[in-house]
């Protein structure tokens, strides 16, 4: 009876009961509040400790790299006196201060800078090319390169492009470099070079990153610890495991990356930490920044220390405190020892499962049963409820994890953080999802635009002389690359200017070319009215039934039609149709309408081109036709005379001989009259004719000649009339180039005319240098382009000049330069020479001669090894494009100069050498 109720009492009614039983337990109380406390107080210090030596770690490493930038900005800011000086001194300056850097300060493997070419060349306009110059030790051995980069462009994926877009301090991202014949992991620091604020080049150095792996492996604030310097594109630098250098974070450390983002946050900017498990075991992970200068860019330092070695001491501690109460318990355990086996088994149950639960162990055959009436019971189902919860929890984002982002969950109740969380991280990945879908959509879109304008690109270049093959090659790889089942075009008539017409100059469809010849009048069907409105047309879902649709392409309609207007400069050239059985996209619409004013144009200038060739040609037709005419005409003439004549010897002839002639002459007349009427008529329309030749060739900037089989002028137009200052173009009539230019100009001109006349084959393009007889002087690009009549015969030639004075006066004024850079050579105190392959002197200039008592006849024909000892064999030795630089001191002047040679190989004939000798002092 008595143990009945003891069962039914409640929990409290239990300890109440041991608590009287002895005082001792509040000692137990207070002991496992104070342990509690001093093991928490013992953590938070130890993972403030652990920050605090992880952040010093980054510091250290931040002031290396801060001495590195520091002398990367201290070369940039001195070099941006560049542009205002002449650059030869100023390269033998910063040539030994590079120098310098790279002999004395092994940290560096290389010292360099690299001005944009605009900051110290006046007349370079362009926003791109570069002059680098790079020093290093190579085997203890100085050398420097001079090179000039990036002339025909920037390389928009270089880190050099970067740093000129942001115009900023950069800490470059690690890569791989070999030095010595042993590759290493290295990296750059570069500062901008700013010439009034804007961006003009590039100072800084390459330090090896091997260094940082002593650093990192001497980190090791707790026992176990783990550094590893990791840059900002992800790989490690340095780390504990020294064989983890040069490898990615992501792929040594897939979970960390994948949970806490290390890398990302790198990028950010952000330190962080977190706690993580390996084999059993619990870490504390402190990420510090290592930001350098002002460089966007950012290294962290990761150090990975057991939690077990951080609050070892805790420990302890919290051991001293159980050791001082464990004597207290002792003396009440039997006096609660009745107590504690009623009520131990179900909380050991309860707590077992609990901390199966803790440790992640989810698994719904766990449930417990306790029927004990009181609170026990009470928590053991509110821990069935809870491993319910969880393991509905782990199943919802299980199968998130594997992708099924549509599956539902309940929430266990309104206060349900876990599975809130749960369900907006399933609906931000739906959204991500949703949004590199939409991504990868654009990008397929606009690859497959840009590999449409480059096809189409091509296409136009091509069949220039043929509208009409144009046309079919235009529609056809149009319906092609966009799907289509057919399609025309319809371009533009205007034969008749009062009545232009739409002609179909191709139909291309179901993969075969359809001959089809349709006329479309303005504002007929859908082809007219969107000539008409000049905007595009877009027919969805015809009806099957609708099959009366004036489209130009047929009687059976597909699913849809797409009409769109070629357009150029505000005018319709052409109308373009395609039909599809599915419905077109708005970016393939868009595509066709910014084509369209490709092929608009192309179309335009290719029927400018044909009319203008139908016209020269007509003209010429028309002024052979007329000649012959005037001779008929003549004749004709001739003729009435003699009939005249004639008429008037037989006067004396019988009467009806005279009324017969009379009547003859009377019908021959009337024949004559209709023959003048008909060569009047013929007469004006050549005179039209002549208007049009007269206007075209009056609007033509090339001066035009036509001459006679003895290369006398017939006419010229009037831009060769305004370059000989005549009053008149008549006034040139029947004269040859010996009247106009004189002897020299005649006797080249006339050998070139006649050939051209006897071979009957044009001399195009032509470059020649033309002296008028005022003295003036001009250059001409120059076609001869033989005259045929009707039967083939060469009758003449017309002779096509583009004045091309000004392109070759700056040639002339580049060559200019080239001499006055030489005379300058030559007055730098500096010696100049060429020679050959076995180092024989072949030429010699400067004032160094003099310094170093050497007259440049002697030196002529001697041997450069003779002369300068310090110059190795330069058939032994390899020769790159940026030269071989030796130092040395000579002995042939009064006092030792230090001089420096930079020889390069000859690169137009790969027969000899040039070199340049300079004093460096």
């Amino acid at each position: 009876m008595k143990f009945k109720m003891f069962k039914n009492l409640r929990i409290g009614a239990k300890l109440l009961i041991g608590v009287l039983s002895t005082s001792i337990l509040i000692m137990i109380a207070i002991g496992f509040v104070i342990g509690i406390r001093i093991n928490k107080i013992a953590r938070d210090n130890a993972i403030k400790i652990a920050q605090t030596e992880a952040q010093k770690s980054a510091n250290q490493l931040k002031s290396e790299l801060d001495l590195d930038m520091g002398f990367s900005r201290a070369l940039a800011h001195s070099l941006y006196i560049y542009p205002k000086f002449d650059t030869v001194l100023l390269d033998s300056i910063f040539y030994n201060i590079v120098k310098n850097q790279v002999e004395n300060n092994s940290r560096y493997l290389t010292v360099w800078y690299t001005i944009e070419l605009w900051s110290f060349r006046p007349n370079y306009n362009k926003t791109y090319g570069r002059r680098s110059i790079t020093a290093y030790m190579n085997e203890g051995s100085f050398g420097i390169d001079l090179e000039y980069k990036n002339l025909s462009g920037d390389d928009i994926s270089s880190v050099y492009y970067k740093s000129k877009i942001c115009n900023c301090e950069l800490l470059d991202d690690p890569y791989t470099f070999t030095y010595g014949g042993k590759e290493i992991l290295a990296t750059s620091l570069s500062v901008p070079i700013r010439v009034n604020g804007k961006f003009a080049g590039l100072g800084g150095v390459d330090i090896s990153l091997e260094r940082f792996q002593n650093d990192i492996e001497a980190i090791k604030p707790y026992k176990g610890t783990n550094a590893s310097l990791v840059s900002g594109d992800g790989r490690i630098i340095a780390d504990t495991d020294k064989e983890l250098s040069r490898e990615f974070f992501n792929t040594i450390y897939p979970e960390l990356e994948e949970k806490f983002q290390v890398t990302q946050k790198i990028k950010e900017k952000k330190s962080t930490l977190f706690f993580s498990n390996f084999n059993g075991e619990e870490y504390l992970n402190v990420l510090s920044i290592v930001e350098v200068g002002n460089s966007p860019n950012a290294w962290g330092l990761l150090l990975s220390m057991p939690l077990a070695e951080i609050i070892k001491d805790a420990r302890k501690s919290v051991l001293y405190t159980i050791l001082v109460f464990l004597f207290g318990i002792i003396l009440q355990a039997l006096a609660i020892w009745y107590v504690s086996t009623k009520i131990s088994k179900p909380i050991k149950q309860t707590t077992a499962l609990l901390n199966t639960i803790a440790k992640g162990d989810i698994d719904i055959n766990q449930k417990i049963c306790i029927k004990t009436g009181d609170e026990l019971e009470e928590m053991a189902n509110s821990a069935n409820k809870l491993i319910e919860g969880l393991t509905s929890t782990e199943k919802f984002a299980r199968e998130i994890g594997e992708g099924k982002l549509d599956t539902s969950f309940n929430l266990l109740s309104e206060k349900d953080k876990l599975g809130k969380a749960l369900i907006e991280m399933q609906q931000s990945l739906i959204r991500a999802k949703e949004m590199e879908e939409k991504r990868k959509e654009e990008e397929r879109q606009q690859n497959w635009a840009t590999q449409g304008m480059a096809l189409f690109g091509e296409i136009l270049r091509q069949n220039n002389h043929n509208i009409n093959e144009l046309s079919y090659q235009i529609v056809k790889n149009l319906v092609e690359f966009t799907n289509s089942i057919q399609g025309g075009i319809f371009i533009l008539n205007e034969n008749e200017p009062d009545n232009p017409v739409l002609e179909m100059t191709a139909c291309y469809a179901y993969n075969r070319r359809k001959m089809i010849e349709k006329t479309v009048l303005p504002n007929e069907g859908l082809v007219g009215r969107c000539y008409i409105e000049k905007k595009t047309i877009l027919l969805k879902d015809v009806p099957k039934d609708y099959i009366k649709i004036t489209s130009g392409l047929g009687e059976e309609n597909p699913n849809c039609l797409l009409i769109v207007p070629l357009i150029d400069n505000e005018k319709v050239q052409a109308v373009l149709e395609l039909a599809s059985f599915t419905a077109y996209e708005q970016y393939q619409i868009e595509f066709i309408e910014k084509l369209g004013a490709s092929i608009a144009s192309t179309l335009y200038n290719v029927k400018i081109n044909i009319k203008t060739a139908q016209l020269l040609e007509q003209t010429r037709q028309q002024a052979e036709e007329m000649k012959a005419q005037e001779e008929e005409m003549r004749q004709n003439l001739e003729e009435l005379t003699a009939t005249q004549e004639e008429m008037e010897k037989i006067k004396a002839q019988e009467i009806e001989n005279e009324r017969r002639r009379y009547e003859q002459e009377k019908a021959f007349i009337e024949q004559l009259k209709q023959k003048n009427q008909e060569l009047i008529q013929k007469q004006e329309e050549l005179e039209w004719e002549q208007i049009m030749f007269n206007a075209l060739m009056n609007a033509l900037p090339a001066r035009i000649s036509f001459k006679d089989k003895d290369c006398k002028y017939i006419r010229i137009n009037e831009t060769k009339r305004k370059t000989l200052n005549l009053k008149s173009a008549d006034e040139i009539a029947n004269k040859s180039d010996y009247d106009i230019f004189g002897k020299e100009h005649f006797d080249r001109t006339f050998k070139e005319d006649n050939d051209v006349m006897q071979s009957g084959k044009p001399i195009m393009n032509q470059d020649e240098f033309i002296k008028f007889k005022d003295g003036s002087v001009s250059w001409g690009n120059t076609s001869r382009i033989p005259l045929r009549n009707k039967t083939g015969e060469v009758v003449g030639i017309l002779v096509i000049t583009l004045d091309i004075t000004e392109k070759k006066n700056f040639a002339f004024e580049l060559e200019l330069a080239n001499q006055i850079n030489e005379t300058l050579i030559s007055e730098y105190p500096a010696l100049i020479y060429k020679v050959d392959k076995k180092g024989v002197i072949q030429t010699c200039k400067g004032s160094l001669l003099e310094t170093l008592n050497l007259n440049e006849k002697d030196l002529i024909g001697q041997s450069i090894y003779n002369i300068f000892p310090e110059v190795p064999n330069l058939e032994e030795n390899e020769i790159s494009d940026d030269g071989l630089i030796i130092s040395n001191t000579t002995k042939n002047s009064k006092k030792k100069d230090e001089l420096k040679h930079i020889i390069f190989r000859n690169k137009s004939t790969y027969n000899g050498y040039m070199g340049m000798v300079f004093n460096v002092k």
